[in-house]
């Protein structure tokens, strides 16, 4: 209890949080040391839905012969034009975590040694929607190991297909 000037006692209203902060931040240690000790035998995916635009003005001809575009199949196959870069679908079935590395390396060797992207510094990468994230993730930081500076992601605009 606290004194008042008059000298008669009277609760105290203040709250002591110092007890509180120390419990959360003992807490929170405990989970920050544990959660990477955690470990689940089964891999966990992500459904990911992107988004689709509409108006674009930025909409690129996958046709045209003009624009530099890197196109990843679902089958895993590299091509620029009517060149192939590397064929990576026999990876598909490692279950190691460096399964993609050579294919990686070619699709690097190959683009730096490219003399019209030398040039443009920039492409667009037109990738399948059903292929993994880990290798279009990985695809794109090979192109810009070899020097691209400017990689545009082309996407399917699904409601100009749809009824």
């Amino acid at each position: 209890m606290a004194m008042t000037p008059s000298g008669g006692r009277k609760a105290m209203a203040d709250i002591n949080v110092t007890p509180l902060v120390d419990v959360m931040l003992v807490l929170l240690i405990i989970f920050m040391v544990s959660a990477p000790l955690i470990k689940d035998d089964q891999q966990r995916e992500v459904d990911l839905q992107l988004p689709v635009t509409r108006n674009n003005p930025n909409m690129i001809d996958v046709n045209d012969d003009e624009q530099f575009i890197l196109r990843i199949d679902a089958n895993l196959v590299v091509t620029v034009g009517d060149e192939t870069i590397t064929d990576c679908s026999a990876a598909v079935a490692e279950v190691s975590g460096q399964r993609w590395e050579a294919c990686f390396d070619e699709i690097q060797q190959k683009l730096g040694n490219n003399y019209r992207l030398e040039q443009e510094q920039s492409l667009y990468l037109y990738a399948d929607a059903g292929i993994p994230y880990g290798f279009v993730v990985g695809a794109m930081n090979r192109i810009r190991l070899a020097g691209v500076s400017n990689i545009g992601m082309i996407t399917n605009p699904e409601y100009l297909t749809q009824p």
